[in-house]
This record gives structure tokens, sequence and C-alpha cells, in this order.
């Protein structure tokens, strides 16, 4: 019997190239999106493909969609929390209102669409959530300060999610991309606030982080492969840029042991 998975933000990019892969793979898929007259083309040849309209940040429709996937394929195997967006910007440059917007759309709608699906694969005692990071999950990027704090929340919050559910035989993945040509930059909003004072910072980028576009399709194709799997890992990393984050956790692990001996005098008698 095909599983089922539900995708958000499967209107373009990671969210488009899942459901289709998935689709292709066998398994019944529903992407879900804000606006479904912004679904792909291609969805309509491929006939285990439904389109339903979900909006991370509105739990009605959260909920509506949920149900109305679950009454035409059944129950939902595998999740993928796709949808996001980027705000760009410093911390000074942003509105509160622009933090909480990115807040409420990359980490609350997160949970809200998660929540919806947890009891239905506690009860069942089978299910694989995954959630999408990002490099800007591992790396603080400069003029991302909103974005980069919603994905590293979403670390925080999958890893802390996998071991609550573990011995509900329940899964947690974290997909971790760097660099793919998607249009999520295209949509990105812009500080409320610009300053010039904060485009030096920028001169950082390119010895950061390897900014090499990946393959949208083999890191599809990486992702199927774990959907649904007893041995999924915790993390998976795709596209370029992972030895970069290797030397950015070096250097987090050589700044505690600078330290230390600083550190060894909290420890008490």
């Amino acid at each position: 019997m095909a599983k089922n998975v539900l995708v958000t933000g499967a209107s373009s990019g990671f969210g488009e190239a899942l459901v289709t892969e998935f689709a292709k793979s066998g398994w019944n898929a529903a992407a879900t999106m804000r606006d479904p007259g912004k679904a792909p083309a291609g969805f309509s040849d491929l006939p285990n493909v439904l389109v339903r309209p979900l909006d991370v940040t509105d739990e009605a429709s959260i909920n509506e969609a949920v149900i109305a996937v679950e009454s035409h394929f059944g129950p939902i195997d595998v999740l993928l929390n796709v949808a996001g967006n980027v705000v760009q910007g410093t911390i000074e440059e942003l509105s509160l209102e622009q933090v909480r917007a990115q807040l409420e759309t990359n980490v609350v709608g997160l949970v809200a669409v998660t929540k919806a699906l947890l009891p239905g694969m506690r009860q069942r005692g089978s299910g694989h959530i995954v959630n999408f990071s990002s490099g800007g999950g591992l790396i603080g990027v400069p003029r991302l300060d909103a974005y980069v704090a919603s994905k590293f929340a979403v670390e925080g919050l999958s890893e802390a999610l996998s071991r609550d559910v573990a011995h509900l035989g329940l899964k947690v993945s974290i997909v971790e991309p760097g660099v793919f040509a998607t249009r999520l930059g295209d949509s990105a909003v812009q500080p409320a606030r610009p300053l010039d004072a904060y485009a030096p910072a920028a001169e950082q980028l390119p010895g950061l982080y390897d900014w090499t576009p990946g393959d949208l399709q083999g890191a599809a194709e990486a992702i199927v492969a774990i959907a649904g799997q007893p041995d999924a890992p915790l993390r998976l990393y795709v596209g370029h840029g992972l030895d970069d984050v290797r030397r950015h956790y070096q250097d987090r692990l050589d700044g505690w042991a600078a330290y230390e001996h600083l550190t060894r005098r909290t420890l008490g008698s």
C-alpha cells in the first residue's frame, strides 16, 4: 500500500521538487500551499498528487487541510514542514513586527502543522516529521538576523521533539539545505529601516560559506530516500557548505577550550 506524505510550501522550490519526487516514487503526495492557484502545472499530470490550501499561520486552514488530505488518502505517514520565508536585515534595521512575522511563519507555523498531525501519529505509533532548517540554522549569517534566529529555533525544537517522541515510535529529521536555486530569495522581505552603517557586514559573506547552488533534484531524491525509514537520521545536510559548517563548529569547540580555565572556576568545590 502506498504511503502518504504532506508537504507544506509546495508551490515552488523544495516543496515542488519533493512533491514531484514523492509522487514519482509511488507515494500519495498532498501538495499544500497558501494559494492553490499557484500550484505547478506539472502536478496535474500526477494522479497521486492532491493540491490543497494551507496557510501555516492560520490554524483553521491547517486543520481543514489535514482533514481533507486524510479523507482522500488516509492517515499521513510523513510530514514535510517546508514552508517558510526570508526576512532580511539586522536587528536594528528590522521592525518588531517583521521579527514577529518571521518567527510566526518559520517557527510557530511549523509547530502548528506538526501539532495537527502529532495526535494521529502518536495513536498509530508511527510517523515521521521532517523539518526544514537551513545553513542559516547552523551558522550566524550577517544581515539575516531574524531568519537565522528562526532556523536556529527549528534546530533546537526539532532535536528536543525527536527525544519527546522516540519512545512512541515516531521519528524526527532536520533537513539542512545549503544554497539552492529556488525562488525563496525573490520574495525576501526587506528591512523596515535600512542603514548604511551595516553594509560592511556583508563583506564577510564570501569567506563565511560556500554559496554555490546545489542540485535540487538530487536533494529531493536524498530526502525521499530517508522519508519514513526506521533509521532516518536526525540531521541531513544537502548541498554545498558542509565543510564550512564543520569549520564553524570547530571554531565553537576551540572557543570553549580557550576559556575553559574560566569555565572551571564556575564548577564549585
